[in-house]
């Protein structure tokens, strides 16, 4: 969701230096995403897709909320927003992981703590 939302947002951002800002951040979610998903296919299993009407949401809601203001302090704050939802979603998630894998629950404190990462580096543009 958040490469998705991420690479969007990109798209209707002026701001260049923001602009590289999010481009990295989205290569580390690529980056991320591949990992996981080898991890699973390890196991056995696949990576569930991100339900398409989420996606359909959360590209409307994009859209609505860049349409009269791309100004690189709204669009931080949009991804500063973004972004801490991530990071509770994913502690809540790590505590709910008590029969996940010590590797799993790794990959996932590490995102937490590059999220967090994020977040304060997306303050010095709002």
């Amino acid at each position: 969701m958040a490469y998705d939302s991420t690479r969007q947002v990109i798209g209707e951002c002026p701001n260049e230096e923001l602009n590289e800002y999010l481009r990295r951040q989205t290569k580390h979610y690529a980056d991320i995403c591949s990992t996981a998903r080898k991890r699973l296919a390890a196991s056995g299993m696949k990576a569930q897709p991100v339900p398409p009407m989420q996606l359909a949401m959360a590209h409307v809601g994009i859209m609505m909320k860049t349409a009269t203001d791309k100004s690189k302090g709204h669009i931080a704050e949009l991804m500063y927003d973004g972004t801490n939802m991530g990071i509770v979603n994913i502690a809540r998630s790590v505590n709910r992981s008590s029969n996940a894998s010590p590797d799993t629950i790794r990959l996932a404190e590490n995102l937490l703590s590059d999220e967090e990462k994020y977040a304060d580096g997306l303050r010095k543009f709002l």
